[in-house]
């Protein structure tokens, strides 16, 4: 994918995606007799002329076909002239060149974000067991793992890659043919058109296909999505790391290494902070594609697609470099401290939640009782500014003693391991629950489902390669 900030990328895909439409569209004309094949090998000629030659420096994409149809017209033998644009116009054109560019581009961002995902999985996989406090609110709640947390980056991908898949189908639809909005009194073939150029289909109304938006704020809305996921867990690294800057070791590609002379010991995240900055110019640049379409007027978006296309290029590539960067990051730049982690994982009451459960398992105790019995003992704890871990039988039975009126006589080992934030987070082995042993299977399906989106994307790709070789062997066969 050609990604480029300088004003040139979008031309040189629009102008090559200009002369598959042109060949496409021809070869379709020669099939349904409108010209005869030394029309169509003229016409070949001369698009092949096109497509070795520089884009026009048009500033507008309306522009850049106009300009690619005043060269074709130029290269193109007197006897044809007017031929190639024969059932076509330049609004459908427009329409058909943005889905094709954001097509392509929606695979190699697929494609990406499969990596990522797989690369994620590798790593939650190295830190089953590293454990950490949760946070919510500020305040640390339960105990939980690394590994766990990275849930809530996995979920989301799988989602919005199912969102993109959706978009690519909703985009893999051909207006061409739709000419400005009610087609032609010609016996166009709109399928044919649309299989040379890969599509599942034509747009099946012709009013549709010009005018839709649906499609366009769909990948925008999914593109914002992906970017916000990673950014949000992002954030919360970079909030360990100010908390704890010795939370996260980062390599040397993250850290900001030209110190200052009066700070030389500050090496502050800059590429995770640079990482941020993007998923949010990503999401306020999609927020806006996504205003643009839906204040278009109702009609073709003709004028719109000037607006569109070029920056939707551009926002393409910047959520595969986002994708990119991520998996670079969880590859070899972030290395949790689990000694740290550690250490905090089990501080500030986080696994208090389970003495309750302790009173009824091991004390049989009903559940009104072990409730109560434990909220006294916590509150006592808290107020003699011990941890959860220095609650002793005495603090227990003080409040038992209160609660039900009789002391219960725990041993101190047995209800230390219990409020151990290790043995909290492996008795936790629901479906998705941190337990090193949930966590396996849950990573074992996250691959299965990141499978299922490869294969999904090995057989798309497999059919627009099919498609190409069509209208290549199309296009050679009627040039000889």
């Amino acid at each position: 994918m050609m990604i480029s900030h300088d004003g040139i990328a979008w031309r040189v895909i629009a102008w090559r995606d200009l002369g598959l439409i042109n060949a496409a569209h021809a070869v379709m004309l020669r099939d349904t007799g409108f010209f005869d094949d030394p029309v169509l090998a003229a016409l070949l000629t001369a698009l092949d002329g096109i497509n070795r030659a520089p884009p026009a420096p048009a500033r507008r994409l309306s522009d850049l076909i106009a300009a690619h149809e005043e060269r074709l017209e130029a290269l193109t033998p007197a006897g044809a002239i007017g031929a190639a644009t024969l059932g076509r116009a330049r609004t459908d054109t427009g329409a058909t060149l943005t889905r094709l560019a954001t097509r392509e581009s929606l695979l190699t961002l697929l494609d990406a974000a499969g990596q990522l995902r797989n690369t994620l999985a590798d790593f939650a996989a190295e830190h089953i067991t590293t454990l950490l406090p949760a946070y919510s609110g500020s305040q640390p709640v339960e105990p939980t793992t690394f590994a766990h947390t990275l849930g809530g980056l996995f979920g989301p991908l799988g989602r919005i890659t199912s969102r993109l898949q959706a978009a690519f189908d909703d985009l893999n639809t051909c207006p061409l043919g739709a000419m400005t909005l009610t087609s032609t009194g010609l016996t166009i073939d709109r399928e044919r058109v649309a299989t040379l150029l890969g599509f599942a289909e034509p747009i099946a109304h012709t009013f549709d296909a010009v005018a839709a938006v649906d499609p366009f704020s769909a990948t925008f809305d999914a593109l914002a999505a992906l970017a916000a996921a990673v950014r949000r867990w992002l954030e919360e690294i970079l909030n360990w790391l100010r908390t704890d800057p010795h939370s996260f070791l980062l390599s040397e590609t993250w850290r900001d290494t030209a110190a200052e002379p009066q700070s030389p010991h500050f090496k502050p995240p800059r590429g995770i902070e640079r990482l941020v900055i993007l998923c949010r110019q990503v999401e306020s640049t999609a927020a806006g594609l996504t205003t643009l379409v839906h204040t278009a007027p109702y009609g073709p978006i003709e004028a719109t697609l000037d607006d569109i296309y070029p920056p939707s290029i551009d926002l393409l590539g910047e959520v595969h470099r986002i994708v990119e960067k991520t998996g670079k990051l969880v590859s070899g730049g972030l290395t949790p401290n689990r000694a740290a982690f550690a250490n905090r994982a089990g501080k500030e009451f986080t696994t208090a939640g389970d003495l309750a459960e302790f009173l009824m398992l091991e004390e049989t105790l009903d559940p009104v009782a072990a409730r109560a019995i434990a909220a006294l003992a916590i509150t006592n704890a808290q107020s003699q500014g011990l941890e959860v871990s220095g609650i002793s039988p005495e603090i227990v039975d003080s409040s038992a003693l209160l609660i039900i009126g009789r002391e219960l006589g725990i041993e101190a080992e047995q209800l230390g391991r219990h409020l151990a934030p290790r043995r909290f987070v492996e008795r936790r082995t629901a479906p998705g629950a941190p337990s090193p042993a949930a966590m396996r299977r849950y990573l074992n399906e996250e691959r299965s489902r990141v499978a299922l989106a490869q294969t999904w994307l090995a057989t798309t790709r497999n059919h627009l390669a099919a498609a190409a070789t069509a209208l290549a062997t199309a296009a050679q066969i009627e040039e000889t």
